[in-house]
């Protein structure tokens, strides 16, 4: 019999592929959840190669029941008014993560990332896995709403979501998703349903007045239908599905990093999250369960840079780039690991909406021998001054 791993001993994945695309509708078609699967030949033809992988085996502490309709009631009933805090039954399980000491590991899942941003084959059928629903009119590869791919090991062992990021102007990139991304943005990321002034429409109505918004209200808009979470819960049902057996990871860009971070809070998935806004007040306004673990043993892990001001926390104040373009931009606390490349000491960079894209990320990664150590954030907290009820 072959000996166990050890935690230190690092191992190879034979090489991810690309292997479904999951669209979910938003906005006009929350209920529209479609997948294409992509074979070797596109893969070829379009010269899309494989990403290698190490990984570590690591102790996690997750609930021991992850079924999604126990998490989805969970989800539904820790909304209702009067709702007792649950004692969940935790387990410890020793899985196999991606190696967050490797640099190279580390550059192969930020490309992973940026292949969500990549169009597919828009030939072929796409495959109807929602509920039963006939309006597919206006649905092309653009169409408003989430998309995550899919990849998966030789062996079907090891699966890796990467959800796709913020289509903007603001950050050099355009597409169909743009006007969701953006509410989804200001749903995620402002105290109040992006209400930062007077002359700005809000993304929902829980403003109630000066530096006072309903918590409900706020639960209930960013749990609804037609919004990204609820879109990135059925991503994982069903992909979940398809790979029953398999170890599950979760990556993403911006929006999409911030997307995975929810999804891996929700289901205690090794999650590595690039450049993404804080997340932690979504995360607690959402109820998501956090293990009763220091918070140096989270599986969750940000990873970005001192000269990207989204990832920051910055990006706010009526002469930054994001209130300029629209965008509330007002958290900065990540709920998991922190794992910062000082650029603006190293590599003298200033601070810049250009150092939030994936590509300079990519590039700025191979420009280090190393990661850098990952560690919790301390004395966190974001919109201070607000009350909600």
């Amino acid at each position: 019999m072959p000996s166990p791993i050890s935690p230190d001993e690092q191992t190879y994945a034979p090489g991810f592929t690309l292997r479904h695309i999951f669209h979910h509708g938003t906005e006009d078609h929350p209920k529209l959840h479609l997948r294409k699967d992509v074979g070797p030949s596109y893969r070829m033809a379009s010269g899309r190669r494989s990403f290698q992988v190490s990984s570590r085996l690591k102790t996690v502490t997750r609930m021991s029941q992850r079924d999604p309709d126990f998490i989805e009631s969970y989800l539904h009933y820790a909304r209702t008014k009067g709702a007792v805090a649950i004692d969940f039954d935790w387990t410890h399980q020793d899985i196999m993560v991606p190696d967050i000491t490797d640099r190279d590991t580390m550059v192969e899942l930020a490309k992973v990332t940026a292949d969500a941003y990549v169009e597919g084959p828009t030939a072929g059928d796409w495959i109807d896995v929602g509920l039963p629903y006939n309006d597919t009119g206006g649905f092309g590869w653009d169409s408003n709403g989430l998309r995550g791919h899919v990849f998966a090991d030789e062996t079907n062992t090891t699966v890796i979501i990467a959800i796709k990021g913020t289509s903007a102007a603001l950050f050099h990139s355009d597409g169909d998703t743009v006007t969701s991304d953006k509410v989804n943005d200001n749903l995620l990321f402002s105290c109040c349903c992006a209400r930062i002034s007077y002359l700005w429409s809000t993304v929902c109505d829980c403003y109630e007045k000066a530096y006072t918004c309903s918590q409900s209200c706020l639960e209930g808009a960013l749990y609804a239908e037609d919004k990204y979470y609820r879109a990135t819960l059925d991503i994982y049902r069903n992909t979940s599905s398809l790979y029953p057996s398999a170890n599950i990871w979760v990556t993403g860009h911006s929006l999409g990093g911030a997307m995975s971070a929810l999804l891996g809070r929700t289901y205690g998935l090794p999650t590595i999250a690039f450049e993404s806004p804080g997340e932690q007040l979504a995360a607690q306004r959402l109820h998501l369960p956090f293990p009763p673990i220091p918070l140096d043993e989270s599986t969750i892990w940000h990873v970005g840079n001192t000269a990207d001001p989204i990832f920051m926390g910055v990006c706010n104040g009526p002469t930054s780039v994001c209130w300029l373009g629209g965008y509330a931009m007002e958290t900065q606390c990540h709920a998991g690991l922190e794992c910062i490349y000082d650029t603006v000491n190293d590599k003298r960079w200033h601070i810049s909406i250009s150092n939030h894209r994936i590509r300079p990320i990519i590039d700025m990664m191979l420009s280090y021998n190393t990661t850098p150590e990952c560690v919790a954030p301390t004395n966190c907290q974001d919109c201070y001054d607000w009350k909600f009820d």
